[in-house]
């Protein structure tokens, strides 16, 4: 059995939106997480937030969506930014025990050291 698929059929398949921005350079697809724009899809310049570099360049893909969506995406979103930060949270603890047990390690080197000679 052999298929075939022609370059339409490939663009169809997975038609990626595209914008330049104001610099001539590919404008990132992204999501909003606002409170005001939650799920809401736009195109704006990759230099953003760095206001010397960005051009300016904005543009929503997605119409506004309605008060009732908003709300249930919103209510959904805290659950997603806590994990995020619980995920966070045990990364820096752990950099943070790493550090300790370094020091520490080093600390009874140098006593070693010391008793050594004396």
């Amino acid at each position: 059995m052999s298929y075939s698929f022609s370059q339409s059929d490939v663009s169809k398949a997975k038609k990626v939106p595209f914008r330049r921005c104001y610099c001539g350079l590919s404008a990132p697809f992204s999501t909003s997480w606002s409170d005001n724009n939650p799920g809401r899809r736009y195109f704006g310049c990759q230099y953003w937030p760095d206001e010397k570099e960005a051009c300016g360049f904005f543009e929503w893909y997605d119409d506004e969506v309605s008060e009732w969506y908003k709300e249930v995406l919103n209510k959904l979103k805290p659950k997603k930014v806590l994990k995020k930060s619980r995920e966070g949270s045990v990364v820096n603890l752990v950099r943070v025990l790493i550090g300790l047990f370094v020091i520490f390690t080093i600390m009874v080197l140098v006593l070693l050291c010391l008793l050594l000679k004396g």
